[in-house]
């Protein structure tokens, strides 16, 4: 095979004999523990990506996610994850509310919870960007035990857990499927069944939705981009045992990410002939998703090309849901349905044990394809279903005078930001250089797109 294809496992035996392969818990955990600051950056990227009156309630749906993900993992979602499912290979039933957890040389589940509720409550996170300006608390907080403690739940057990799915062909790394093509399609359902905010899209409303802080998604993504190494590196539970699968894991996901990024900030410079950090911000974190598919398993070019088609995605994406007249503040589902998408789709042709590219046909391809469909299937019912109680109970939506005047000032003790002199939002802008905006832009500018 051409060296250019092949990896180079200096660890793997002369005489292709499979060595054990013992797990390093300390690895695992520290990189739970850092995983769990990424909660930081998205906090940081959902606030900057709302009007000003609303960021401190972004921040509290990021926070109250991570903290009742925790305790639903706690009393269920680590069960029917990695319990026992009595060979059904649907869903665990054993090891609920922490009974008979154990820690051997066989397994540790004590750490194996703090790294994968970890990152349970990252597509928890995720989903906050999605409810942005239009959820309430408690709607807010009933669909997070749910999505996180049994609609995740069951398809972390499905494939991360060697449940059916994954015992069918289908393949995914760290959960580019399951944790962030599934959180996308949550969103997809989550910001149609909310509707958009009002005014948004209708005529003279642009400058009311613009993103108050370009600069909080900036340092938002970069902080997630670091804990990333964390999070696809703790998947690798050899940790320092294996450091060929360790440092190759480490790289794509730096090159997938760094690729994302660049070609996103070229791409919108030659649509708009302006250069936008948003857009940077975004397309590292689309890299990041798609390469998250197989990052044990491709070679640091096929990464870059996982972030290249990451960020074209995005880019189209980004471009088409507010012209769908699909409001979605954080770019939710560009950055994770798109981006997820194009992981899982990609590694039927370039998984170097079974994709197209490497001779082995397209047996895997279908298999990922029909993994794709079966995650979206489940996620679209059981999102659906909860959505549509909470909003039949009357919980779902915030009232119009909350929206009207922000859910910071209406629900939590006052604004976030709070500027000089302030007034309120619309006459600030019909008084100030703002208001000549889009003329000034002229053709570069596009309503409620900056």
């Amino acid at each position: 095979m051409n060296p250019l294809l092949r990896h180079n496992n200096a660890e793997s035996s002369a005489l292709n004999i499979p060595a054990p392969q013992p797990k390093d818990y300390d690895w695992v955990l520290i990189s739970g523990f850092i995983v769990i600051l990424t909660q930081v950056g998205f906090a940081f990227i959902g606030a900057g990506s709302v009007r000003y009156k609303n960021a401190q309630s972004v921040v509290i749906k990021v926070f109250l996610g991570l903290f009742l993900t925790i305790l639903i993992w706690w009393l269920f979602g680590y069960g029917f994850s990695f319990g026992d499912d009595f060979q059904t290979k649907f869903l665990g039933g054993t090891k609920l509310g922490g009974a008979k957890w154990e820690a051997t040389q066989y397994g540790n589940d004590y750490t194996n919870f703090v790294f994968r509720a970890s990152g349970a409550a990252i597509g928890i996170a995720i989903l906050a960007g999605a409810a942005a300006e239009r959820m309430t608390f408690l709607g807010w907080s009933v669909f997070t035990l749910i999505y996180s403690g049994f609609i995740y739940a069951g398809l972390t057990h499905w494939t991360l857990a060697a449940g059916w799915l994954s015992s069918l062909g289908f393949k995914d790394f760290s959960g580019a499927g399951v944790v962030f093509f599934a959180a996308g399609t949550a969103g997809l359902i989550l910001t149609i069944i909310l509707k958009p905010r009002k005014t948004r899209f209708d005529n003279g409303a642009t400058m009311e939705f613009s993103r108050h802080s370009p600069l909080y998604i900036g340092f938002g993504s970069l902080l997630v981009f670091a804990g990333w190494l964390f999070y696809n590196g703790g998947v690798v539970a050899q940790g320092s045992k294996s450091q060929y699968s360790q440092g190759l894991v480490a790289v794509n996901t730096l090159i997938a990410g760094a690729t994302g990024g660049f070609v996103s900030f070229v791409i919108r410079y030659f649509q708009y002939e302006t250069t936008n950090l948003v857009a940077l911000s975004r397309g590292v974190v689309s890299g990041l998703v798609a390469v998250s598919a197989a990052a044990d398993d491709m070679k640091p070019w096929t990464a870059f090309v996982y972030g290249f088609i990451a960020a074209l995605f995005y880019s189209i994406l980004a471009k088409a849901t507010p012209s769908a007249h699909i409001d979605d503040p954080a770019e939710v589902i560009p950055v994770y349905l798109g981006s997820g998408f194009v992981g899982i789709f990609l590694s039927g042709f370039f998984d170097t044990k079974a994709g197209a590219f490497y001779g082995f046909g397209f047996k895997l391809l279908g298999y990922q394809l029909l993994g794709l469909l079966i995650i979206f299937a489940w996620v679209v019912f059981f999102t659906l279903l909860i959505l549509l109680a909470l909003k039949g109970f009357g919980v779902l939506r915030i009232d119009d005078e909350t929206e009207r005047v922000g859910i910071d000032r209406a629900q939590c003790l006052g604004e976030a930001v709070v500027f000089a002199n302030q007034v309120d939002e619309v006459p600030l802008v019909q008084k100030t250089e703002l208001a000549n905006l889009p003329s000034q832009l002229g053709s570069g500018y596009r309503s409620g797109f900056k």
